[in-house]
């Protein structure tokens, strides 16, 4: 059980750094937005943030949007 625990959090952290960087690019964030606590507050609520993200995609497209 305890195994399957820390794969399930090991996985949801990868994603959501995955998501975290694809996240600050698309808003064009600085580079050093990675030491940043919003970065962060991203990274760990993903799942919350992702349609938003796709909303903003749909709309703005490839080219982001300045937050």
């Amino acid at each position: 059980m305890e195994k399957k625990i820390v794969t399930f959090a090991t996985i949801y952290f990868v994603v959501g750094l995955i998501f975290a960087v694809i996240y600050a690019y698309f808003y064009h964030w600085p580079p050093l937005s990675v030491f940043s606590p919003p970065f962060y507050a991203v990274l760990l609520s993903w799942p919350f943030q992702l349609p938003g993200l796709i909303w903003d995609y749909q709309y703005y497209g490839l080219a982001g949007k300045v937050l």
